[in-house]
């Protein structure tokens, strides 16, 4: 017998606030850069990898949409991702640009130049993830992919961001301008994350769908987690990265 949607949806936050122990860009890189001591090379490494697994994860979405039909579920379902698209791919949304420009941005201000952000090295855990959510909007009904990748990552509500954005200006030197990315994914409990739950809430009304969201969101978070860690690993010189194509 399911577990009513409701309680579904409380299970959720539970897992996400649990999620919150630790900062969404990894405990070794927000406590390296709170105490100033990612050195600029390492954080253009960091900045090059975030640079590309910003970029190649949103074309997920593109798998969310293809998998929806026209149902009144499906018509918000792919209303959101339309608004997500004007945050990821143009200027009119969140944000002084679209997010994978603001990102560029971010890595040119710590020193990335044309050709490493061309040919980016990167962890393998940052390729596994990616090619993961790419598969994962490709193969699963387009709610348990969208689930997974905005309540996992833009559900949270604890504060690492802002601290990290403060510290990468005071301790760093970076301008606003440079640290836009950040400041346009401030908030997006509220834009993006929490009309993911209602939909759940009305979708996940039966133990096999329950579970294709649970496993799913588990998986996400865990493979993120896992290419955050490795972005770190490459950028202090701990791991060897790959070069990896656009």
């Amino acid at each position: 017998m399911a577990m009513t949607a409701d309680d579904f949806v409380d299970e959720l936050h539970q897992y996400i606030h649990e999620q919150e122990q630790a900062p969404l860009y990894g405990r070794s890189f927000f406590d390296g850069v709170m105490a100033g001591k990612v050195d600029r090379g390492a954080l253009k490494k960091w900045g090059i990898q975030h640079h590309y697994r910003t970029g190649q994860h949103v074309r997920a979405l593109g798998g969310i949409f293809l998998n929806t039909g026209l149902s009144a579920l499906d018509q918000k379902i792919r209303r959101h991702i339309v608004h997500n698209l004007i945050d990821e791919e143009t200027e009119m949304g969140r944000g002084d640009d679209a997010h994978w420009v603001l990102s560029r941005r971010l890595a040119e201000s710590l020193g990335a130049t044309p050709e490493e952000l061309a040919h980016p090295i990167v962890a393998k855990a940052v390729l596994d993830y990616v090619d993961w959510v790419i598969e994962l909007g490709r193969r699963e009904y387009g709610l348990v992919s969208m689930a997974a990748m905005s309540i996992g990552g833009e559900s949270r509500r604890e504060d690492s961001l802002q601290r990290l954005t403060k510290a990468l200006s005071e301790k760093y030197g970076l301008s606003r301008n440079a640290l836009e990315f950040f400041y346009a994914h401030m908030g997006e409990a509220e834009a993006h994350g929490d009309p993911v739950y209602e939909m759940v809430r009305e979708y996940a009304t039966t133990p096999e769908r329950q579970e294709k969201i649970r496993t799913a969101l588990k998986s996400w978070c865990g493979k993120f987690a896992a290419a955050q860690e490795g972005i770190f690993r490459v950028a202090m010189g701990a791991e060897e990265g790959v070069e990896a194509s656009l």
